[in-house]
């Protein structure tokens, strides 16, 4: 076998291995990932056809190349650990993503292996939710009214919801754009898993993020399908609401919240990182000394010492400065502003299905990451890469068929 195709096969292993485990390890599909990397460098290296490659967006890269290097000088900067520039590795998903994805009939396979990863944990999310056990940590799970806030084999409650919220909004508008009834099926039933693991685990601001979500799909589906859309996601949230009626108690309890003289609420934690921003508005804090900055800057003495702002831009803001954090909002609407215009473009079927998952998927995402550090988030963020691949791949096969159109 050519040297090309064992990279090639690397990258495919690579690629559905992390897409099954990303549910359940973020251990095992890290390391996944890290093979589907290696895989993929070597195509790169050893195909002869490597320059007639669709990349994502130049714009695109060039936004990430300025977020990362901007980064990496706060770290200098900050005197910070130089190994906290290894979280910007995940970027490189979307690279392998957005060629490797380019061929639909593999994607869709490693997308079956995602779904069946989404429906076993998913269902052991459900089974925590009655039982109260966390197999993984040991340890019994936190009591409800009815029922246990259900985590899966994720560290925090915060990063199992922030998780299979993006899974599950990503699969809807694939499952009704899939090709055969059973894999519409089978794709719903994996998202609709997803959500109700998500409405067991009470978070309240992936709550929020896929309200906004199920808002943006229903405007942008179209008439053929969102009749359809509206009925199967109103049924699970009807059965979920029936089997965990403590789901609306969650947001009735938000008045600590809104005080910032409550230590642990988002206004008190805001408030003390935008004194750290003011204090090193350029270069920032440094990225990964925000917990030190945290405890000098707090008001209230007796609130948490926390490692982030609980807001994506806010964090990027104190730790790396405000240039940073721009051009982190830069990067962000342009991704946003591409998959929007290819899903204008794409003609109706699968591709413009993938299209609108990824579209939703990373709104949903961005409306979280108001809340919480979901950006600095792993297992999330590296999900969020896997979809921004999937997006770019259907975008170049786009401007692909947008060239052969102008040939002919």
């Amino acid at each position: 076998m050519k040297p090309d195709k064992v990279f090639i096969a690397l990258t495919w292993t690579g690629l559905a291995g992390y897409a099954f485990f990303a549910p359940a390890s973020i251990a095992v599909s890290q390391i996944l990932f890290g093979m589907a990397v290696l895989g993929f460098l070597g195509y790169l290296i050893t195909d002869g056809s490597r320059k007639d490659l669709v990349f994502p967006p130049v714009l695109i890269l060039f936004a990430v190349l300025l977020y990362v290097g901007y980064r990496f000088a706060s770290m200098i900067m900050a005197d910070s650990d130089l190994l906290m520039i290894k979280e910007d590795w995940l970027f490189l998903m979307v690279l392998a993503g957005g060629v490797m994805f380019r061929d639909i009939k593999n994607l869709t396979r490693v997308l079956d292996i995602f779904a069946a990863g989404l429906v076993l944990m998913g269902g052991y999310g459900i089974w925590q939710h009655f039982v109260g056990v966390d197999i993984y940590h040991k340890v019994l799970l936190d009591r409800m009214t009815f029922g246990y806030r259900v985590i899966g084999n994720f560290s925090t409650y915060l990063t199992f919801s922030g998780f299979f919220a993006v899974a599950a909004i990503f699969m809807v508008p694939i499952a009704f754009s899939a090709g055969s009834r059973i894999r519409k099926f089978y794709y719903l039933l994996a998202s609709q898993i997803g959500l109700a693991c998500i409405l067991f685990n009470y978070s309240r601001s992936t709550i929020v993020a896929l309200i906004v979500g199920v808002i943006v799909l229903l405007l942008l589906i179209g008439p053929r399908y969102r009749r359809w859309v509206s009925l199967v996601i109103l049924l699970t949230l009807a059965v979920g609401m029936v089997i965990s009626p403590d789901f609306m108690s969650r947001f009735k309890n938000m008045k600590n919240e809104l005080s910032a003289g409550y230590a642990n609420s988002r206004l008190a934690i805001w408030g003390a990182t935008i004194s750290m921003i003011e204090e090193k508005p350029i270069f920032g804090v440094g990225p990964g000394n925000f917990h030190d900055n945290y405890i000098a800057h707090r008001q209230n003495r007796t609130g948490r010492n926390l490692s982030h702002a609980h807001n994506d831009i806010l964090n990027v803001a104190a730790e790396s400065g405000i240039p940073c954090a721009a051009l982190f909002m830069i990067m962000w609407l342009l991704i946003l502003l591409y998959l929007y215009r290819g899903y204008n473009r794409c003609p109706d079927g699968f591709q413009r299905g993938l299209l609108l998952g990824s579209l939703t998927a990373s709104l949903v995402f961005l409306v979280m990451s108001q809340f919480e550090a979901s950006f600095a988030d792993e297992e999330v963020r590296l999900l969020l890469m896997f979809v921004w691949g999937t997006g770019m791949a259907v975008l170049g096969n786009l401007k692909a068929s947008e060239r052969l159109s102008e040939i002919a």
